[in-house]
């Protein structure tokens, strides 16, 4: 059943076995899966089932470096589907490596292994609709060897890798059927949670106090809950909220914000190959069961772990599409289309945005010249057959293709010369954080104060990274690397910034001294209060965190029913 209070000016109040606060991706597989099992289930949404703007500017934060973090309101959204409505669709595991203890990411520890996580890929895959949970050509006959002959894996550097795609999946569209239809699933959309109310001196949170824009109060009761708020906006509602033994919810031991975690991410090289051009695997491919994949550059454990660097991966990407000096009339065609009046429906503000020469923090080129449009008309006028052939080709698999649609395009270079952009491991650090501030939004809830920071290793990690790269492809006598810049560091460090990926905030520990929620995605202090974010996580990988905010929410799913129908 879907109820969309935005209007509702009243009081009212619900019950359920099990509420949950956010209905993003986490919020929705942890409720359709604990209703699979019986129980009945709460879910709220702040926004509704389409976008309204002012559901939207309740995340906007008071104070934010603006060079380094994207705005809120940009990274987010507040919507049934949450993020995954302006989502890209890339699925990616964290690794073996990104659990074990490593001198590079200081004295931080998982409470959980990679092995336990592992098990719950096959699930996240069906949820996400990407295929089966197979992330190397290895197991894949059909896509042997690797992005070029003669280098499929070289003093640990590998090129087998897989990332994998999904339809891409607006959770709230694809499952809206099973929201609606359920009868112990009740959704209630524009109904913001302002505070989780605990028993004081006790371990129990019993309601949760919420709002809507029109006025209305709504309180909900449940016997667990599960906040799946997002990243950052989870968080401040634990901030916001107050423990049972008084101060913020969570904050026992002084962790509540910190480590906040994006990725570091940019272009800073192209890759020359010196193999066949028409060999070098550059786009999208189908595997067996027709989902797109796509091949990565990155680093085994043993090698990260001798180099004492982050993890690190890397592709094959376009250049820069706002420069028109590419000279392809199929690049200055998608360049224009996005700055026109139809851009917005061709990809989210961001990505649209960072395309375009945009400044956008985390955008593969930075700060880039743009080129008047007149010289991107001249590039569509050089090379009319291949604007045509792109438009029909892509055009019919993106926008026209009823089932599997295409990711996005790649540009493939007669010269074998590429663009190479890399995503890496934000290492953890205490002083990057968010706090409370007085400044407060519409509903009277304190606004974030946002101080997300990178030190010397993430750069120089991605750095000796490029450097391995080369060395791989040198040696194997089918390519180089050549840096846009002299001082590669240099521009490594311009292009930090992120946002879109917000982890660690509320990171899970084996003990209530060293994190905010325990092995379980229990809030220490409490027995029934939970967190399914990516906030949760104790190191950042290579991955972006859809993939694995899914995996988390199924393992977390299956604690949370086998405790409420035990009870």
């Amino acid at each position: 059943m879907i109820d969309d209070l935005t209007t509702f000016g009243g009081e009212a109040r619900f019950a359920a076995d099990l509420a949950v606060v956010g209905a993003g991706p986490a919020g929705i597989v942890v409720a359709l899966e604990a209703a699979q099992r019986g129980l009945d289930v709460v879910l709220i949404e702040t926004g509704a089932e389409h976008f309204e703007p002012a559901a939207q500017a309740l995340s906007e934060a008071a104070e934010w470096d603006r060079s380094r973090h994207a705005p809120m309101s940009m990274a987010i959204r507040r919507q049934v589907g949450g993020t995954s409505v302006i989502w890209g669709g890339r699925c990616v595991p964290f690794d073996p490596v990104d659990f074990v203890s490593r001198p590079i990411a200081g004295s931080v520890r998982w409470p959980v292994t990679y092995d336990e996580i592992s098990a719950y890929f096959g699930r996240a895959c069906d949820w996400m609709r990407c295929g089966r949970p197979v992330f190397t050509i290895a197991d894949i006959p059909s896509l042997a060897g690797g992005i070029v002959p003669g280098l499929v894996d070289r003093d640990g550097v590998k090129t087998t890798d897989l990332e994998r795609w999904s339809l891409p999946t607006n959770f709230g569209a694809v499952y809206r059927k099973q929201l609606r239809d359920m009868r112990n699933v009740r959704l209630l959309t524009g109904v913001t949670c302002t505070d989780v109310r605990c028993q004081e001196h006790s371990r129990r949170v019993e309601s949760l106090s919420c709002r809507t824009l029109a006025g209305g109060r709504v309180t909900i009761e449940a016997r667990s809950f599960v906040i799946a708020a997002g990243g950052l906006e989870g968080t401040r509602l634990l901030m916001s909220s107050t423990g049972p033994q008084g101060g913020q919810l969570g904050n026992h031991s002084g962790h509540l914000g910190r480590w906040y975690m994006a990725h570091v991410e940019g272009v800073v090289a192209r890759a020359h190959f010196s193999t066949p051009p028409r060999a070098t695997k550059y786009d999208y491919e189908r595997d067996v069961d027709g989902s797109y994949v796509r091949r990565r550059f990155t680093l085994s454990a043993d090698l990260q772990q001798r180099a004492e660097i982050p993890n690190f991966a890397a592709w094959l990407t376009n250049p820069d599409l706002a420069d028109a000096g590419h000279r392809r009339g199929d690049l200055s065609f998608a360049y224009l289309a996005l700055v026109s009046r139809l851009g917005p429906r061709f990809a989210s503000d961001a990505q649209r945005l960072s395309l375009t020469g945009v400044v956008v923090p985390g955008a593969p080129y930075g700060h880039t010249e743009i080129s008047p449009k007149r010289q991107h008309v001249r590039n569509l006028a050089r090379h009319p057959l291949t604007t045509v052939h792109f438009v029909a080709g892509f055009g019919a698999r993106r926008f026209l293709h009823r089932g599997r649609r295409a990711p996005g395009f790649f540009s493939y270079s007669p010269a074998n010369i590429y663009p190479l952009q890399y995503h890496a491991e934000h290492l953890p650090q205490p002083d990057s954080r968010v706090s409370l501030t007085h400044e407060r939004d519409v509903l009277g809830r304190p606004k974030l104060a946002i101080d997300l920071r990178f030190g010397s290793a993430d750069v120089d990690g991605v750095v000796r990274a490029h450097e391995l790269l080369d060395r791989a492809l040198r040696d194997a006598g089918v390519g180089r690397l050549e840096y846009l810049s002299g001082d590669p560091g240099a521009l490594v460090a311009d292009r930090l910034g992120g946002g879109f990926h917000q982890s660690g905030t509320t990171r899970m520990a084996a003990s209530e001294n060293d994190g905010v929620v325990d092995a379980n995605l229990c809030v220490f202090g409490t027995d029934n209060l939970y967190v399914a974010s990516s906030s949760t996580f104790v190191t950042s990988g290579q991955a972006n965190s859809t993939f694995m905010i899914v995996a988390f929410a199924l393992r977390l799913a299956d604690h949370v029913s086998g405790q409420l129908r035990g009870r």
